[in-house]
Formats: structure tokens, sequence, C-alpha cells
């Protein structure tokens, strides 16, 4: 997989804004300098202002227009053209890869309760495929992932909470394309999502893999936590999970912006702009099951042994078929890695705008900051709520200087998350020949019994 460096195109028109957009930052500094005062009168106006700054982001910066009016006319005939067949790709989702992951996973269901290591390695290169189908769509109508932050390649093996905004369906897809490089990390996930996609196709697969439903409502809320620590408890170290993924906005921003800011000013929490409050409880949660802990209880672990030389080499085949050893040591999450997705213009895209292509070709920013999980208090609710809104405080100016200046930190270049088009050939070819083998040998396998029943149908009326 090859990656390379490159400037944002978004820094091309840099200097087209930059004399407009100067006047209007000295006046937010000088009304946010006001503010710190205390007066009432500069609040309103300082968030006057962020509004009005807020309105001439990204008005004529690449990404930020229709893909139809960016082309020629013979560009536009081509595309048109080949929306049914990005269509069809697309939606093969539904019909070949769901067929043909259940076709490959039925032989191998013995060996979930057998031999659990062999199942899971192999359900979890079925599920990164899954992955790279998806992240796929973006890239081949032009939507470009380029990575900035800190350098997270030491990461891949370790156990890591992943918290990220959440924008837009598209998220989703963005974060699959950029795990397509990410190692033993890309397979051993374990995702939390809302309830409402737990029986769409890939919601029946994450099933299967071990994701998480999140119930939401105020009815439920409380019960939550304990749900999710059970099943982390069950899951995590039984099938060797590294990242554990969760948007802790709990929605789309573009529906709870709003609510967020109404929430923070009648309560005294910090405003943002492009990121929405977080909420704690699931984060809470998984940091008390799995996360870091003073002391480990199986420090005192009494291992059997035995004098009979043939007994020892079987429990030590079976150790290594079901990583007794990760179940024991439990090792727990080290680092909190802080994701933030920028989109161009502050204009997200979604799944239908990957599938279809219907915005100009542009680049979405991935933001990336470490923190050690051990010095996250997560011991106390109203500490890590206060950790977690300095966190996205720091994320919405990340995102305003990216909106702003087309870079999150000056001078600061991204990294191309490569993807290779022999790759997405190659995974088409293999996924539709094996939907068309696995169909032929089922429907044989159909037939024998079937076969069978007639026959003997046939010598009893005979």
């Amino acid at each position: 997989m090859i990656s390379h460096t490159r400037v944002p195109i978004t820094i091309l028109h840099q200097h087209e804004e930059k004399q407009r957009v100067t006047p209007l930052i000295m006046e937010e500094s000088e009304i946010k300098r006001r503010t710190n005062t205390g007066s009432s009168d500069s609040s309103e106006a300082s968030m006057t202002s962020e509004s009005s700054a807020k309105s001439l982001v990204g008005k004529n910066l690449p990404g930020g227009r229709s893909k139809w009016s960016q082309s020629t006319n013979w560009e536009r005939i081509l595309w048109v053209l080949k929306i049914p067949l990005r269509t069809t790709l697309c939606m093969s989702l539904l019909t070949v890869f769901f067929f043909t992951y259940h076709g490959f996973m039925l032989p191998v269901l013995w060996a979930r309760r057998f031999w659990p290591r062999l199942y899971w390695f192999y359900e979890g290169k079925l599920y990164r495929w899954l992955q790279a189908f998806i992240a796929s769509w973006g890239i081949t109508a032009g939507y470009s992932v380029y990575e900035y932050g800190d350098d997270i390649k030491d990461l891949c093996e370790e156990r890591v909470l992943v918290m990220c905004n959440h924008q837009s369906t598209a998220d989703v897809p963005t974060i699959f394309a950029i795990l397509q490089n990410k190692g033993v990390a890309s397979r051993k996930t374990l995702w939390l999502m809302d309830q409402m996609f737990r029986w769409t196709p890939f919601g029946i697969v994450g099933q299967m893999h071990g994701d998480y439903f999140v119930r939401q409502g105020k009815e439920t809320r409380h019960l939550e936590p304990l749900r999710l620590k059970e099943h982390l408890k069950d899951v995590y170290w039984d099938r060797d999970r590294r990242w554990v993924i969760l948007f802790p906005e709990g929605g789309f921003y573009y529906k709870r912006i709003e609510t967020s800011q109404a929430y923070g000013k009648k309560h005294g929490f910090p405003h943002t702009e492009w990121t929405t409050l977080p909420r704690q409880g699931c984060v809470k949660a998984i940091l008390e099951e799995i996360g870091p802990r003073e002391s480990d209880d199986n420090d005192n672990l009494q291992k059997s042994r035995s004098n009979s030389k043939l007994k020892l080499i079987k429990d030590t085949v079976d150790a290594l078929r079901e990583k007794k050893y990760i179940k024991q040591t439990r090792p727990p999450i080290k680092y909190v890695l802080d994701m933030t997705i920028a989109y161009p213009n502050g204009e997200p895209l979604s799944l239908m705008t990957l599938s279809l292509g219907t915005r100009e070709e542009c680049d979405i920013a991935v933001n990336y900051k470490i923190y050690r999980a051990d010095e996250v208090p997560f011991e106390d609710e109203d500490k890590l709520r206060d950790w977690m809104y300095q966190v996205y405080v720091e994320k919405d100016k990340l995102l305003d200087n990216y909106y702003r200046e087309g870079m999150f930190t000056a001078g600061e270049e991204g990294v191309l998350v490569g993807f290779s088009w022999t790759k997405i050939v190659f995974q088409y070819i293999f996924w539709f020949t094996s939907a068309y083998i696995l169909a032929y040998v089922y429907w044989w396998l159909l037939k024998i019994p079937f076969g069978m029943a007639s026959h003997i149908l046939y010598a009893i009326i005979g």
C-alpha cells in the first residue's frame, strides 16, 4: 500500500481568501477578549461574530460544488453513463457480498467452539474486506483521505479507545478507509453503533463480529452502561479486540448542534460551533470495564501443572487455539485516540455522495490526537465530563482552523491514505466470482436431500 504526502487542495485558494478573512479573525479575537471580562453584551456580539464567520467559511473552495457544475459536457455524459454501474456496484453489498460473506462463514461455524482462534482470524479477514468494499466507494469517486496530527502507526496492535466526531453517514466509510493500513486493528475493531442499524446488512455482520448496538432514549439510558459492560466482558478479550470505536456526540452534528449549544449556555458549559458536547456514559463504562486498573485481579491465579507430558502438550495446544493468555491477563486499553474528521467547507459528504459521486473531487481530512488512558479521570463522572468537553473544545478549534485556512495546524502536510485500483478491481472480481461458485455449490448441496427424498417416495409408491 503506497502513501505519499501533499498539502490539501483547499490551500490553493488560501491566498484568495486571506484578505477577506483576516479582519474577521481580528475582530473575533477582540470580541473573545472582551467576553472574558464577563460582559453579557460582548458575549452576544461574540456569538453574532461567530455566526458571521461561519457563514463565510469555504464559499469558493474545492469540494463545495456539485460535480455537474464543474464538468465539461463530455464529462457530464460520462458521469451519467457511470451512475448505473456505480449504483450496481455499491448496491451489490446488499446482495452479492452479503450472500458471499455468509456462504464463507457457514463451513467454519464449527470452529467457533472448538478452535476460536482460527474462527475469529477467518472472520476478521472477511470483516476487513467488508470495510475495504465500502471504503472504495469514496475513493473511486475521487474523494481522497489525508491523515494529520499524531503518528499512530505504533497503535495498530495496541488496545485503544477511539473517539470520533460525527457529522454524516460518510464518517463510517471514511474510518473504514483509514483502517485499511492499520494492520491488526482493521480486523479487531469493536464498533458502538445505534440500534437502528442492527438489522441492516452491515449490522447483521456486525452482530456476528461482536459490535455493540446502543439503545437511545431516556427510558433505557441508565441501563446502557450495564449492558455495555456485560457485552465487553463477554466479547472484548474472548475475541482479542484491539480498537473500540464510538461517536460520543450521540448523533449527527446537524441534528444536535442547536440543542447542544442551548444546553451549554444554560449550564455554563463550553460553546462550540463545529462539534456538539459529547456524552460520557459509554466512555466511562468502557474505561471502567476494560480500561486501566491499579491492580490485576489475576495476579494470584494458580496455574495447574501436570506431570504428564502428553497433558502438558494438550494444554499448550488448547491455550494457543483459544488464546487463553489473553483471557487470563486481560490487557487493558492503554490509549485514547481522539479522531477528528473534516469535510471540505464544513459540508459533510454522505453515503449517497460517495456512491454516486455527486460532489466535485475533494479531500477528506482526519486529525489524530493521542492521550494515555491512565491519565483520563474516568473514575469521577464530573471530571470525565470536563475532560471530554475540553477535548471537544480543542477539536472544535482544529475544525475551525481547517475550514478557514485549509489545514489543522499551520505548515502541516497530510499523508494520503493509499488505496490502489488493483486492490479495488481484484476485490470486486473475487466477490462476484465467489458468489457464483458458492451459489452453484449450495444449490447442488440442497438438491441432494430433495433427490434422496424423491427416490424414497418413488420406491414407496412404485
